[in-house]
């Protein structure tokens, strides 16, 4: 019988005690406690499971609009760049009629502004020519100005797209990332939830063998105090009640024990007188070595004892430690100094 088994025995010895007064009434079970925390966790990690996939779904809907968004932007920077280029264009080609009729201005052949000017055959037609010269003068630079401008107004806005986009795209890797350690944390809590579903279906199977186990020890122990062979799942069954039960010095009652009071008050009940130190417990019953070690054995410290407990299996024993603690179960393997064990009954 394990730890855990032996925590089981608590409260299943509550059912049956009514029905076996070699069983006392026990305290509260701290294996339903167990079984219940264990239940308690799954389900807040279900709950906690649930909100992920609900963040994950927002966060893959967040991701696809970003990606829309960034499609859009990016068509938009290749328009805005298709229309700067044909306003560049446009200005070059404007600046370049400019830029030849200013030159014709300076040229001799009188072509251009300048000629236009001279050409005139009167005073009139001089003030004329000179009046539409200017104005074709300024509608030129006006058409390169204004070209110029709507340049500087789209370069303008593809500098805003730009940065929309990167913004976009930082958003983007922000969401991947996010998306990332939501599945991570979403499979991590999966495995955790299984672990407890495995841990749950343990010990609910153990609450069922335990069951069995303490209905057989408890059917094989008589009311009696006389000759009966006594069932070790039903001393150690017995035993297991006083769990939790404060360390008093000299105390052998579940008031309070010490270590050698807790194994004789234990043995007590099904007939069978301890001497009262660990010390001379150590001179009862038969000797059994570490391997040969059966529940309901006790366990000792040190030669002469100055501690005892009793074997529980698996490498554990129960034990009324020292002061400041409890009685509590606690693992051979974790004492140096155990020097051996005896069979009392």
């Amino acid at each position: 019988m394990n730890k855990r088994t032996l925590s089981v025995a608590i409260a299943l010895t509550l059912a049956l005690s009514t029905g076996a007064n070699v069983l006392a009434a026990p305290s509260a079970s701290s294996s339903s406690t167990s079984l219940e925390q264990v239940k308690q966790q799954k389900q807040e990690l279900e709950i906690k499971a649930e909100k992920m996939d609900n963040q994950v779904i927002q966060t893959m809907n967040d991701l696809e609009n970003n990606k829309k968004s960034i499609a859009s932007v990016s068509n938009s920077i290749k328009q805005t760049q298709a229309n700067i280029d044909s306003v560049q264009a446009s200005i070059e080609s404007q600046q370049k009629v400019f830029n030849q009729r200013a030159k014709a201005m300076y040229t001799n052949n009188m072509s251009g502004y300048l000629g236009a000017i001279l050409n005139a055959s009167n005073l009139n037609d001089f003030i004329s020519r000179v009046d539409n010269v200017g104005k074709v003068m300024s509608f030129d630079k006006n058409v390169v100005g204004d070209l110029k401008s709507k340049k500087e107004q789209l370069a303008s806005g593809k500098e805003k797209l730009n940065n929309e986009n990167n913004k976009l795209l930082a958003l983007k890797s922000e969401n991947e990332k996010k998306l990332a350690k939501l599945n991570s944390d979403k499979e991590s809590a999966k495995n955790v939830i299984a672990s407890l579903d495995a841990q749950e279906k343990s010990l609910e199977i153990t609450d069922q063998a335990t069951l069995k186990a303490i209905a057989s020890a408890a059917s094989n122990v008589s009311a009696s105090r006389g000759g009966t062979i006594i069932s070790s799942d039903a001393v150690v069954a017995y035993a297991s009640n006083f769990l939790g039960v404060p360390y008093v010095y000299g105390g052998t009652s579940p008031s309070g024990f010490d270590c050698s009071g807790l194994v004789q008050y234990v043995y007590a009940n099904f007939g069978i007188n301890l001497p009262r130190t660990s010390e001379e417990q150590q001179n009862v019953g038969t000797p059994v070595s570490r391997d040969e070690l059966k529940p309901g054995d006790l366990v000792f410290f040190g030669s002469p004892a100055y501690h005892v407990g009793m074997y529980v299996g698996d490498g554990q024993f129960i034990e009324a430690p020292r002061t400041g603690l409890s009685v509590r179960i606690a693992a051979l393997d974790n004492r140096s100094d155990f020097t051996g064990g005896r069979r009392v009954k």
